[in-house]
């Protein structure tokens, strides 16, 4: 998947990033979201919208 990018995704009131891809973007009257999926504290796969400004690139290894 050309589009896919691997993220640390911040949640409210979680205070760790959590790893996750993007999968898709759109464009909504609040901004960018990003279509995510990650796995959350308790071990659940999540996949969902998040506001772009809840995500950080994450940087390449090497």
């Amino acid at each position: 998947m050309a589009g896919v990018r691997h993220v640390w995704v911040r949640l409210a009131f979680v205070p760790v990033e959590l790893p996750g891809l993007v999968l898709d973007w759109r464009s909504t009257e609040r901004g960018w979201e990003g279509l995510v999926s990650y796995v959350d504290r308790e071990g659940r796969t999540v996949t969902e919208w998040l506001a772009a400004t809840a995500l950080r690139p994450a940087s390449p290894i090497g």
